[in-house]
């Protein structure tokens, strides 16, 4: 698939650029997606529309820094399996209503969130990524970071905290611990 998608860009730069964000995302974009479709193909189809997206308005990425491009990814990618679900409702079973209504509602706030992460400092930002979007374990984290656990355990902590205050700044809501 990476060859059709290089196919399309103009520039060996061009095709650079995008090789090392489709290998370093693709998998990110992946899970979001399935994450909202619960169904590896239409994930699949979605993560396809997503990159073809990214190639018509690739000026964007070619430039942009490396910290600004998985929020952004991401939002894309959610963005096109919230389509492929509103393409589908005609054909969406009636138990399956409610949960596509909410996140149908949710995506103005979700892209809204998504901006909201990108503004928090490097370091905490990090290994909240890794955390949060790509699941993977404080260990994982500390191995890729050159952290110790508790060094990572610290920054999400601390991440999720710098989070919630500018959210709540925001205006959204942000459910209280009981």
């Amino acid at each position: 698939m990476l060859i059709f998608y290089l196919q399309m860009l103009e520039t060996p730069e061009e095709r650079l650029r995008f090789e090392e964000i489709y290998e370093q995302y693709r998998h990110l974009m992946y899970r979001v997606a399935r994450n909202v479709l619960r169904n590896p193909e239409d994930a699949e189809d979605a993560v396809h529309n997503a990159f073809l997206r990214v190639i018509r308005r690739f000026s964007r990425f070619q430039d942009a820094p490396k910290e600004d491009i998985a929020p952004q990814l991401v939002v894309i990618a959610r963005n096109e399996a919230v389509s492929l679900l509103r393409k589908r409702r005609q054909v969406l079973p009636l138990e399956d209503w409610d949960g596509f209504a909410e996140t149908a509602e949710a995506v103005a706030d979700y892209e809204a969130l998504v901006e909201s992460f990108a503004r928090l400092p490097q370091t905490y930002r990090a290994a909240l990524e890794m955390k949060l979007l790509e699941g993977c374990s404080d260990g994982e984290i500390a191995r890729r970071l050159g952290l110790t656990k508790s060094a990572v355990s610290t920054r999400v902590s601390r991440g999720r905290r710098l989070l919630r205050d500018i959210v709540t700044r925001e205006g959204f809501f942000v459910p209280q611990k009981n």
